[in-house]
C-alpha cells in the first residue's frame, strides 16, 4: 500500500497538492492555516507535508453545495486519524476519520461558502502530515437551503441508508438521505449527521467517521477495506443532531 491509490483514479495525477513547512505554495500555505492548526489541531510544533498525502478536489466547484473530495493518506503507512478543514467556512471543521481497520482513505463531498482552501491532516504517531487543494467557488453552499425541503414528501425518505461492497478492490460506498442543515439558511434549523460507525459481523469497530456541517446534503462516503474485512457483511450505524438513528448492512 506504499503507492497512492487515487492515482489510478482517473485524472488521478492532475490537481494534486501537498504542502507544508519550507514548501512554497501561495495560497495554500497561508490563509487560515496558522489558526486552524492551532485550534481544531491541538497547535502541534511537528508537521509537514508528504507526497505520501494527497488531496484530489476539483479546481472549481460547479456546484457550490456539491464538492467532491478523495482525501488519500495511503502512502503514509499507520494512520491515526485524518482532520478535513474548510478555510474562510463558517463551519472550518468538515469531518474527523478514524480508519481504524480500515485503509486511510475516503471520498466525500462538502458545500463551500467562499472560495479557499481545504486541508486533509493527517496523525501519524506523534506527527502531522498535512496536504490540500485550493477550491475557486461562487459560494453560498452553506447558506443556502437544502434541496430536500422543495419536495413536500421529502420526509418519506429521510434516512434512508444505500450501500455497496465491493469485495475485489475492498471499496464501500455508503449514501444517507438527509438534509444536513447548516442552520444558515432562513427558517431553517441545524439538523445534521453527528457521525457514522463501520463494525464488522462481531460488531468490532473497523472505523468511524466524526461528521460536521459542511458535509454535502445526502452525503455518499467512499471507504476502502483490506481483504480480509472486504468480504463481508459491514454493519453501518449513523446518528444526527436531532437523536435519529440510522442503520443497515451490506455484504459483498
Amino acid at each position: 500500500m506504499a503507492a497512492i491509490l487515487s492515482r489510478r483514479l482517473p485524472g488521478g495525477d492532475a490537481g494534486l497538492v501537498a504542502f507544508g513547512s519550507g514548501v512554497t505554495a501561495p495560497d495554500l500555505d497561508r490563509g487560515m492555516w496558522d489558526s486552524h492548526r492551532e485550534g481544531l489541531l491541538g497547535a502541534p510544533d511537528a508537521w509537514r507535508s508528504d507526497p505520501g498525502l494527497c488531496l484530489l478536489a476539483p479546481r472549481n466547484a460547479e456546484d457550490a453545495r456539491h464538492v467532491p473530495v478523495l482525501a488519500d493518506a495511503t502512502g503514509l503507512g499507520p494512520v491515526e486519524r485524518i482532520v478535513v478543514t474548510i478555510d474562510y467556512s463558517p463551519f472550518p471543521l468538515a469531518l474527523v476519520f478514524h480508519p481504524g481497520r480500515a485503509l486511510p482513505l475516503l471520498g466525500f463531498g462538502v458545500k463551500y461558502e467562499i472560495a479557499g482552501p481545504i486541508r486533509a491532516s493527517a496523525l501519524t504517531g506523534a506527527e502531522w502530515i498535512m496536504g490540500g487543494a485550493f477550491i475557486d467557488a461562487m459560494g453560498g453552499g452553506c447558506s443556502a437551503p437544502a434541496a430536500t425541503h422543495a419536495r413536500p414528501d421529502w420526509q418519506e425518505g429521510f434516512g434512508e441508508m444505500r450501500a455497496r461492497l465491493w469485495p475485489d478492490t475492498g471499496r464501500l460506498r455508503v449514501g444517507i438521505r438527509h438534509p444536513m442543515d447548516t442552520g444558515l439558511a432562513d427558517g431553517v434549523p441545524a439538523h445534521h449527521l453527528t457521525d457514522l460507525t463501520l463494525t464488522d459481523a462481531r460488531g468490532d469497530e473497523i472505523a468511524r467517521l466524526e461528521i460536521h456541517e459542511p458535509l454535502e446534503e445526502n452525503p455518499v462516503l467512499t471507504f476502502l477495506l483490506p481483504p480480509a474485512l472486504a468480504q463481508g457483511p459491514v454493519r453501518i450505524a449513523a446518528r444526527d443532531t436531532s437523536g435519529f438513528r440510522f442503520s443497515g448492512e451490506v455484504a459483498a
